[in-house]
């Protein structure tokens, strides 16, 4: 990891992620570029007759965000960062910050992270949803909860999913996850969550007879699948850092990530149609909506970005 992006939001309180930042940057000696996309609806609206001084205006503005975000740079500095800043005037935040990421090239997108509502985030695509589908490089939603000095990440894998046979995305998230753990900082976990056939779902009588059986192939071919990737980053379904739960994946992961103290949820992006995500909802998004720790959102190797430089 060599660059770090760090999206402000001046709504927001930013300490904890400028403290993530730096402690991000510090572990991998990274440099970081702290970033705003601005816009002001009353300047944009005030000088309908007088572009000229419209643009001084959004010049002003832009300078003004540059000052605050020099404050925070400096702050980073002090610590013993590498840090810059960077702001840009775009009325379409998720995709001012999709942008600065195409030109800038960060190994991690930081991105403070609050509260949705779920008419909004379907209807609406909210600026985090945005983010989490078009950027092309993993992003780390920050909430405001602290890490402990011994921060645990678990990494959720599904090497069965349909849309991903080579299951190159599992293999995607456990590396980037990896890349977080160093000496003392972090606890590298594996969660896998299945479901089987529930038993009244079962119309053949053949089947029913013999329901315990299949149940047992089942799992089975989940532990043989999960073991055929983790052993490629020396870790096995024995080890003490797996856990293979039967269960709905959204609601597993989040009583997951609680029970067992998890600072960051390590999740696989994967695509779905607007209607899909209405009908049936979206793991990931429920999930960034139902924990209280970080969650970090990676993207398949042959992602391409929908937004144009």
């Amino acid at each position: 990891m060599e660059k770090i992006l760090v999206n402000i939001d001046f709504k927001q309180d930013s300490a904890a992620l400028l403290t993530k930042a730096a402690r991000l940057a510090l572990q991998h000696n990274a440099r970081v570029e702290l970033f705003c996309c601005c816009y002001n609806r009353s300047i944009k609206h005030g000088y309908l007759f007088d572009k000229a001084e419209e643009q001084k205006a959004e010049h002003a503005y832009v300078r003004q965000i540059e000052s605050r975000l020099e404050a925070l740079c400096q702050g980073l500095q002090v610590e013993g960062v590498e840090a810059e800043f960077d702001a840009c005037w775009n009325r379409h935040t998720g995709e001012g910050v999709v942008r600065k990421v195409l030109r800038y090239q960060p190994d991690l997108l930081l991105h403070p992270v609050a509260p949705h509502s779920r008419i909004g985030h379907y209807l609406f695509a909210p600026v985090d949803w945005q983010i989490a589908r078009k950027c092309p490089v993993p992003v780390l939603f920050v909430k405001n909860t602290p890490w402990p000095d011994h921060c645990r990440i678990v990494a959720c894998i599904d090497p069965l999913h349909e849309g991903d046979q080579r299951a190159l995305l599992d293999r995607e998230l456990l590396s980037r996850s990896r890349g977080f753990v160093g000496d003392e900082f972090t606890e590298l976990r594996v969660l896998h969550c299945y479901n089987t056939l529930p038993h009244e779902a079962i119309f053949d009588e053949h089947v029913v007879t013999d329901y315990e059986a299949l149940q047992d192939r089942v799992e089975k071919t989940h532990l043989s699948t999960c073991n055929g990737i983790l052993e490629e980053f020396g870790l096995s379904s024995d080890s003490y850092l797996v856990d293979i739960i039967k269960g709905e994946a959204d609601l597993t992961i989040s009583n997951y990530a609680r029970h067992n103290q998890v600072d960051i949820v390590a999740m696989g992006a994967v695509a779905r149609s607007v209607l899909d995500r209405w009908l049936v909802g979206s793991t990931m998004e429920y999930v960034v909506d139902h924990v209280d720790c970080d969650v970090l959102i990676v993207k398949h190797p042959d992602f391409v970005c929908p937004v144009a430089e």
